[in-house]
C-alpha cells in the first residue's frame, strides 16, 4: 500500500472523516510531511521511519506554548509503528505559507512587526535554563559539543571545500583570519537556548502578518545571533535584495551594535559555504552566484581590526 493510501486510512481512521486531500509539504528535510485536507479544517501529518526524532517535539511544543509562543497544538502521536511503518504526529494546521513566499511582497512595516515578534520568541527562549552542552538537542537534554567554538570550527571545515574552485585563495585566506578573529568570542558563548530555524521557512505569514511558528523537533544552544545569519543567507540565496529589509529590522529589533553585526555577517559566510555546495549539487545557478558575490563583499569588506566584539 502506498503511503497516501496509509496515511488516508489512518486519518480517516483516527478522525472518522475521509479527507478530501493528502499532499506532499514542499519543505522537510528530516521528516516527511503531509497536509491533510478535510472539508472544514485541515491538519499536518509529519512522519518519520525513526521515532526518536519525534519523541521529544510534543514536549518541546508543549514548553514553548507555556512561554506564549504560537506554535500548533499536538493531536496525536504514535511512536510505535504499529499502525504503519513509520512513527507519525497529527498537528493542527496554522493557516498561511512560509515567509519566503510573502515576504518579498511585505512593507518595511510589516517586516519591522514580524521581526520583533520572532525577535521576541528568542528572548522569551532564551529565559529557559542554558544548556548542558552545545548544540541541537530537545529541550533541556545534554548538547553534544562542549564549546560554541567546536561547532562554528565543525561548520567552517565541512563546508569550506564547496567554494575552493570559486573563490581565489587570498580571499579564503582572508575568511581564515575573520574566523581566527573572531575565535575568542566563540569561546565566551554560553549555552543559551534559541530557536534555530524561525528563518524564511517555518514562520507561517498570511497577507503579511505572523500566524505561527512551526517545526520543534530540536532547539540549538550557543548564540542565537546565528539564526539572524542563517536568516541573512537564506533571504540572499531565495529572495534577494527585496528581502534585505527584514534582515535589518532583525538586526534592529536586537539591539546589534557593530561588533555583533560583524559576527551575524560572519555566522552568514558560514552558512553561505554550505548553501553554495547545495545550489552546486542541485544546479541552482542563479542562487549559487548571488551566495558567492554576497560572500565575496562580505569578506572583502568585513572590519577585523577594531576591536572585540563584546
Amino acid at each position: 500500500m502506498r503511503m497516501e493510501e496509509q496515511l488516508i486510512r489512518l486519518v480517516t481512521e483516527w478522525s472518522g472523516e475521509i479527507p478530501v486531500s493528502i499532499t506532499p509539504m514542499s519543505f522537510g528535510h528530516t521528516n516527511q510531511v503531509f497536509a491533510a485536507v478535510f472539508a472544514h479544517r485541515e491538519l499536518i501529518i509529519r512522519t518519520n521511519t525513526e521515532p526518536e526524532v519525534l519523541a521529544y517535539t510534543g514536549n518541546n511544543l508543549s514548553i514553548l506554548a507555556r512561554l506564549g509562543l504560537p506554535v500548533p497544538a499536538v493531536l496525536a502521536v504514535d511512536l510505535t509503528k504499529k499502525q504503519v511503518p513509520w512513527a507519525y504526529m497529527i498537528l493542527e494546521k496554522i493557516p498561511g505559507q512560509d515567509l519566503r513566499d510573502e515576504l518579498a511582497a511585505m512593507s518595511r512595516e510589516q517586516m519591522r512587526v514580524l521581526a520583533g515578534q520572532i525577535i521576541s520568541f528568542q528572548h522569551q527562549a532564551a529565559k529557559l535554563p542554558e544548556g548542558k552542552g552545545y548544540g541541537w538537542v530537545p529541550i533541556g537534554r545534554p548538547g553534544p559539543y562542549a564549546s560554541w567554538s567546536e561547532i562554528i570550527e565543525r561548520d567552517y571545515d565541512r563546508h569550506l571545500p564547496h567554494i575552493l574552485d570559486d573563490i581565489d585563495q587570498e580571499l579564503i585566506g582572508r575568511l581564515a583570519s575573520i574566523k581566527e578573529h573572531y575565535e575568542p568570542y566563540f569561546k565566551r558563548v554560553r549555552p543559551i537556548c534559541f530557536l534555530d530555524d524561525v528563518t524564511i521557512k517555518n514562520v507561517i505569514v498570511r497577507d503579511g502578518e505572523l500566524q505561527g511558528i512551526v517545526d520543534f523537533d530540536w532547539v540549538c544552544y550557543g548564540d542565537p545571533l546565528y539564526m539572524i545569519g542563517l536568516t541573512q543567507t537564506a533571504v540572499v540565496s531565495d529572495i534577494g535584495p527585496a528581502g534585505m529589509p527584514y534582515i535589518e529590522e532583525l538586526c534592529t529589533q536586537w539591539g546589534a551594535d557593530a561588533d555583533q553585526l560583524a559576527v551575524i555577517d560572519f555566522y552568514s559566510m558560514v552558512h553561505a559555504l554550505q548553501f553554495i555546495g547545495f545550489h552546486k549539487k542541485n544546479g541552482s545557478d542563479p542562487e549559487r552566484k548571488r551566495l558567492r558575490s554576497f560572500l565575496i563583499d562580505k569578506i572583502v569588506n568585513m572590519p577585523i581590526k577594531p576591536h572585540e566584539p563584546k
